[in-house]
């Protein structure tokens, strides 16, 4: 069973904007991470907040960073239902967004500020 999925947030706002008001998860707890732990865990000595995000099964553990990542073809795939109103969302509130069009039900691509990519499909169930 996945227990979470860690990603790093540039922008504190990104939680409310983002994650409650586009996704919809809801923050479960937040803490700290002392740059003493982060470097034995993460190589480096950042001391960091941290949101425990859920939504469903579903839960983030976001962590604020000033640090840029690279981020090539990582993205996380969620399904909704009424897909297209959580691309409608993040669009009406100027986030990175693309439509593929596919027969039947689109795919949306949204991003973060920080670059964390969301590929949205309509759940099919």
């Amino acid at each position: 069973m996945l227990h979470h999925i860690a990603l790093t947030v540039n922008e504190p706002e990104e939680i409310k904007d983002f994650y409650e008001e586009v996704l919809l998860f809801n923050l479960q707890q937040k803490f700290s991470v002392n740059g003493e732990t982060a470097l034995q865990i993460f190589n480096t000595d950042e001391t960091t907040e941290v949101y425990l995000m859920q939504q469903n099964d579903i839960r983030f553990e976001i962590f604020i960073s000033s640090q840029k990542e690279n981020k090539a073809f990582s993205h996380i795939c969620l399904s909704y239902n009424k897909a297209e109103n959580i691309f409608k969302k993040a669009v009406d509130m100027g986030y990175k967004s693309f439509i593929k069009e596919n027969r039947g039900n689109n795919t949306y691509f949204i991003w973060d500020r920080s670059g964390n990519m969301f590929e949205i499909k309509e759940i099919t169930e």
